[in-house]
């Protein structure tokens, strides 16, 4: 393995790992293939001695060693060669990036590295510059390596993380753009968080999101979602009163929340909106999964019956009140009994009820009822629906962000 973010697992195909350096395996005189690849007696014994000491990870010890075969008088080419191995092995053990890069450049001055093999050389000099941010070098060892038939685009990304550290963000995240798209396909993700990192630097808050939520599509993990859905709260104009509620269901189900008050806020909105299936449910995998249940257990219980006798209330209920709601002049009673449904697993019908309340057009919250028939959708199935419904909302309160986070959540790329 080698000792740093950058560098990959092996130097070369005939390497080998040796406590944690890069080892490239190097004859020693008893195994030399040929007469100009044999060693002297001046040259060989240090190197045996360097070679020991890096299996046993005395990085210092094997330097040494290298130094006494290196002060060796009339060197062949192969000689050289083989010590700036080593050399470059005992470095990369060490963590000395610096002198890795420099060893590894001495090999390929000695005329003896296979052509196969330089450009891999020639890609590990590179990111080893990048770590120690030598950029002028990691640039020309960059060259080199496309020149010499190099494909693979992680120093044209690392090339634009330059423009980061250099403060540069709005080139870093222009040139990661035009990357990803003249690459096409699913995006990089070290692209992708170089635009993220550059328009969050730029307080382009709405940028920002949008890049983090291309990672979530493409990468998804917990860290992201913590930082979509902060994000999201932090964005001009968020009803954070309204939208609580939605705000705890994504972050309960993208397996945020680790203490009980989250889920018991989510228990009591819930219920106050008639939503005594979902907080029940709510509630429970909270036991489940052991955050509900210890110091406040018996509040907590209180809680979930409560829940469950809602339940039972709603299903009695909900049929005469689907018929008062459709009597009202606004569709805002039908919106909620509609959400009621949906609690109660009925999407089919929750979509029936929602859209009634939709075509009264006579809403306060006509977004709000918009985002809520996305969810039903997505509880039927019917994803292009949902995606047709996400992208028909507008304004900046927060709803349409977080109608495509529950897209997101199910799977389905709002993109």
């Amino acid at each position: 393995m080698i000792a740093t973010h950058f560098l990959r697992a092996a130097l070369l195909a005939s390497a080998l790992t040796m406590g944690g350096a890069v080892v490239i395996s190097a004859p020693t005189p008893a195994h030399a293939a040929d007469a100009a690849k044999k060693f002297s007696p001046e040259v060989g014994k240090p190197l045996q001695a360097a070679q020991e000491a890096l299996k046993a990870k005395k990085y210092k010890e094997a330097l040494d060693k290298l130094e006494e075969a290196d002060k060796a008088s009339k060197k062949s080419a192969y000689e050289t060669y083989t010590i700036e191995t080593l050399r470059a092995s005992a470095y990369s053990g060490a963590g000395d990036m610096a002198n890795f890069a420099k060893s590894l450049e001495a090999t390929l001055a000695t005329g003896q590295v296979p052509d196969a093999d330089k450009v891999n050389r020639d890609k590990l000099i590179a990111e080893a510059y990048f770590s120690v941010k030598n950029y002028a070098k990691f640039s020309a060892a960059s060259d080199r390596y496309y020149k010499d038939g190099g494909t693979d685009n992680r120093l044209k990304e690392l090339a634009i993380q330059i423009y980061l550290d250099q403060k540069d963000y709005a080139n870093a995240s222009k040139a990661a753009r035009a990357m990803i798209q003249a690459q096409g396909g699913k995006p990089s993700k070290t692209l992708l968080q170089t635009v993220a990192s550059a328009e969050y630097n730029m307080d382009h808050k709405a940028a920002f999101l949008d890049a983090m939520e291309r990672i979530l599509v493409n990468y998804p993990d917990q860290e992201s979602w913590e930082s979509v859905i902060r994000g999201v709260q932090k964005l001009p104009g968020f009803n954070s009163n309204r939208l609580q509620i939605d705000v705890l269901r994504l972050q309960i189900g993208a397996g945020l929340v680790k203490d009980p008050g989250p889920y018991l806020e989510f228990a009591q909105l819930a219920m106050s909106d008639g939503l005594g299936t979902e907080a029940k449910a709510v509630m429970d995998k909270g036991f489940k999964a052991g955050i509900l249940g210890k110091a406040q257990g018996d509040r907590e219980k209180r809680l979930a019956d409560m829940a469950g006798k809602q339940v039972d209330d709603d299903q009695r209920k909900l049929p005469d009140d689907e018929k008062e709601a459709a009597a009202q002049p606004d569709g805002k009673q039908l919106v909620k009994v509609g959400t009621q449904y949906l609690a109660l697993g009925n999407a089919a019908k929750a979509i029936e009820v929602i859209q009634a309340g939709i075509k009264k057009d006579q809403l306060k919250y006509p977004e709000e009822a918009k985002l809520r028939l996305v969810q039903a959708y997505l509880a039927a199935g019917q994803k292009p629906k949902a995606l047709d419904a996400m992208k028909s909302i507008k304004g900046t309160d927060g709803t349409a962000d977080i109608a495509r986070l529950y897209l997101i959540q199910a799977g389905i790329s709002p993109f």
